[in-house]
């Protein structure tokens, strides 16, 4: 993979809540049932953080996604998952089953190179390195793929059979690789088939797994069938290489961010009940220190649109109460009432983004030699007073007072390193929670000392801020209320731990414990013995040990993964807004001969959608590259221009009158053929035509869309169809609709891809062919539009 520009991120799984935030991302980790970082509920380390059934409120926690452009370099698929017996006081024997799979991504981190003047010398020194991994564990088994059928497989299985999938007839079988070949057979749909090499555009037939050929096809003297057919309408269907053993790939398999690395599997504690449950981890085995101080370093090299962080400092700014009056015209005032900010916090610039429109005020000084603006932002939830207690206002970016950052100055990271044992940390955690006796904290008070004296109790930052009551003592407890603050959960994201992984396993380390957790003197914990054989089973460090870059001894550098990626994922703004308004400002004129002034409020609705495409295009799956931004932003300059007006980018409906949309009415439409179209696509309910009009960026049409829509989102669409509309709303439909083929069926991966870039075609995935050469022409003018001003990266070249 190339290793000469920054990667791609994404989130693992995308928020349900339309409006979440990079912070408030983090702050969700504290919902989780267990598995927090940098401890767990026992005290020790913990690399990564669960999604389990806490987390599932908030996220869409149905498939996994990869984090980060890489490649796969290993991972173990359970064929069903093994089971621990855990015997009781009763004595009984619980049976509790626990997901071995993984898979592990390798990634390569590092900054950009600044941008040179046209005609300036190449920059001859190479950006600093790291090599990442990120760790998905716990995932679903090889019986629940097979259980599900149409359950997507990872592309980095081994592709051992295709599914027939066309429209609606079969699929024919041809005498050679070519269309206008005699017909063979005619396989059904849904079949299960092996072919080998492919030559154009067909595939050689070898087998039928399942389903039929009519007529019936032989098979020669080694048992292959005859003939071709078409590869277009062959689905992969992966398995992986092999089942309950780790799998370490020779050559890394590419990988994007966003796209699938597989399903959440059951976890059972001997206490608990069987859940969904995934453990995410990002980790380095390098010198992680060393790296930071050089990407420090280089950070200061970088262009200042690139510092996409704001940070405000504890004592330094306040926020204005809001006031109802507060607008454009009578803007908030420093000296205004308001609450002195009582913590650090880092903002990331797509934060303020999305905000909207009315929690947004600049105000531009006049009558000096440098005018300068101000930017006002209305922002609740993110900050607390000197007493700890939440505030809500508006801040002003004040020169000197806040300050921007680029991601790749790590700004407020620190780098801790273990210095005790587990026993250690252990008996601190009993001691902490009560549970040792008079005795035991005697016969363990050196041992508790040390773990009090640990590295992560010596912060004084994090003490303050962890250690609530003030009893010299953490607890997991205190961790997680800690979680669900932004300017708290922010700081112990930004810990940056090294100890030996959990993966790694080493019989000592664990036997060490035997003491402490045994029931009475010499009588041996059967749960903690048979939770030791668990830890033995999910360990694969050793598999890698000395390949693909894996350490020996186990010790790894761990980063809060969710921190890490939402670090990255917004390290440059997808597109610079100003700039992109200016440079389409400058060449509106030229979108068509008939083009009318691009007035005010066409420019504030054009910003808006720019801001809300940074938010959602970057994390969403579907995502690839400058060209389906292009025609996204063709798309609904096109449908979204209000006539009596004349505003672009409108959030209004069609026009028409409901008198229009009769034709789409169950009810009220004049023939049989509209009224069966629009039986077809639910409406059916007198009014349904106009009530599920068009509306947004490209005209979200038919109840039965708006019901996806709000399957997808969470967002009641079905009752409420004016909020398809809203642009914060309106925005993400438009991204998923067109990369997904919500509309059609088809999607904008059919049009743009590595063989070309076709902006004519791409009109189907709207409504056919309608205005497709106009649309096209506005598609190349914003092409290189976004040339100039955005940071996506180009996969191919068309």
């Amino acid at each position: 993979m190339a290793e000469d520009k920054p990667i791609n991120w994404a989130y693992p799984f995308p928020s349900k809540e339309v409006d979440s935030s990079p912070l408030q991302l983090l702050t969700h980790m504290a919902k989780a049932k267990s598995g927090y970082y940098p401890t767990g509920e026992n005290g020790l380390w913990h690399g990564g953080v669960h999604f389990d059934e806490g987390t599932a409120a908030v996220f869409d926690q149905s498939s996994v996604r990869c984090i980060a452009d890489g490649e796969v370099i290993a991972y173990r698929i359970d064929e069903s998952y093994p089971v621990s017996e855990f015997t009781d006081e009763i004595p009984s024997i619980k049976r509790a089953p626990f997901s071995t799979g993984f898979v592990l991504v390798k990634h390569t981190l590092q900054p950009p190179q600044p941008k040179k003047a046209e005609g300036d010398a190449a920059d001859e020194q190479t950006p600093p390195r790291l090599t990442l991994y990120s760790l998905y564990m716990h995932l679903q088994d090889w019986a629940g793929y097979q259980a599900k059928a149409d359950l997507p497989r990872p592309a980095f299985w081994e592709v051992k059979s295709h599914i027939v999938n066309t429209q609606s007839q079969g699929l024919i079988v041809r005498a050679s690789a070519n269309k206008d070949s005699s017909n063979l057979s005619e396989i059904t749909k849904g079949a299960e088939v092996t072919v080998t090499a492919t030559e154009g555009e067909y595939s050689k037939l070898v087998s039928l797994i399942n389903g039929t050929a009519n007529p019936p096809l032989t098979a020669d003297s080694e048992g292959n069938l005859p003939g071709y057919i078409s590869s277009k309408f062959l689905q992969a269907r992966s398995e992986p290489r092999e089942l309950g053993h780790v799998v370490v790939l020779g050559e890394g398999i590419p990988i994007k961010a966003g796209e699938l690395i597989g399903h959440p599997g059951i976890y059972q504690n001997y206490n608990g009940a069987a859940n969904p449950l995934v453990h995410l981890e990002v980790f380095s085995c390098d010198n992680v220190p060393g790296f930071i101080a050089r990407s420090r370093a280089w950070a200061s090299r970088l262009p200042d649109d690139q510092k996409t962080l704001l940070k405000v400092y504890k004592g330094a700014s306040k926020l204005i109460a809001h006031r109802d009056d507060f607008n454009a015209e009578n803007p908030p005032k420093l000296s205004d009432e308001g609450s002195q900010i009582g913590v650090d916090l880092i903002i990331p610039q797509a934060l303020l983004d999305g905000l909207p429109a009315a929690n947004k005020i600049q105000v531009r000084a006049e009558g000096s030699a440098s005018p300068s603006t101000t930017h006002w932002w209305r922002l609740d939830g993110l900050f607390a007073d000197e007493s700890g207690n939440p505030i809500d206002g508006w801040l002003a970016e004040q020169e000197l007072i806040t300050t921007r950052h680029s991601p790749w100055e790590w700004q407020d990271f620190q780098c801790i390193e273990e210095t005790g044992t587990p026993f250690e940390k252990l008996a601190y955690t009993f001691n902490a929670k009560g549970m040792l006796s008079a005795d035991e904290q005697h016969n363990y008070r050196a041992q508790i000392n040390r773990a009090d004296g640990g590295p992560i109790v010596a912060l004084a930052r994090l003490y303050d801020i962890v250690d609530t009551d003030q009893n010299g003592v953490l607890t997991s407890h205190e961790i997680r209320v800690a979680l669900a603050k932004p300017w708290q959960a922010q700081v112990l994201g930004q810990l940056i731990t090294k100890y030996e992984s959990e993966w790694f396993w080493n019989q000592s380390k664990w036997d060490e414990l035997d003491p402490l957790l045994e029931e009475e003197p010499g009588k041996p914990n059967l749960i903690w013995e048979a939770e030791k054989e668990r830890i033995k089973a999910l360990s694969w460090w050793s598999d890698l040990t000395e390949r693909h870059g894996i350490n020996g001894d186990g010790k790894a550098w761990h980063f809060q993964p969710i921190a890490a990626a939402s670090l990255f994922l917004y390290s440059s703004r997808l597109i610079n807004v100003e700039r992109f308004i200016a440079e389409y400002t400058s060449q509106h004129e030229q979108f068509a001969a008939n083009t009318p002034a691009f007035s005010q409020v066409s420019k504030d609705n054009l910003r808006t959608i720019v801001e809300l495409i940074n938010k959602y295009y970057e994390s969403h799956p579907g995502k690839t590259n400058l060209f389906e931004l292009a025609y996204m932003l063709a798309t609904a300059r096109h449908e979204a221009y209000y006539f009596p007006t004349g505003e672009f980018f409108s959030s209004k409906p069609e026009v028409g009158g409901a008198a229009y949309f009769n034709k789409y009415d169950p009810v009220l439409a004049v023939t049989q053929e509209h009224r069966d179209r629009a039986i077809e696509n639910g409406n059916n309910l007198k009014g349904d035509g106009y009530k599920y009009r068009g509306r947004g960026l490209v005209h979200l049409t038919w109840k039965n869309n708006y019901r996806k829509a709000q399957d997808y989102f969470g967002v009641d669409f079905v009752t409420q169809p004016d909020k398809a509309a809203e642009p914060e709303h309106s925005v993400p439909i438009m991204i998923w609709g067109m990369t997904e083929g919500i509309f059609t069926g088809k999607k904008l991966s059919h049009y743009i891809n590595s063989a070309g870039v076709d902006y004519t075609g791409a009109r189907r995935i709207i409504n056919g062919t309608d205005q497709q050469q106009l649309i096209a022409s506005y598609a190349q003018k914003f092409e290189a539009i976004l040339k100039q001003t955005s940071s996506t990266k180009e996969p191919f070249a068309p």
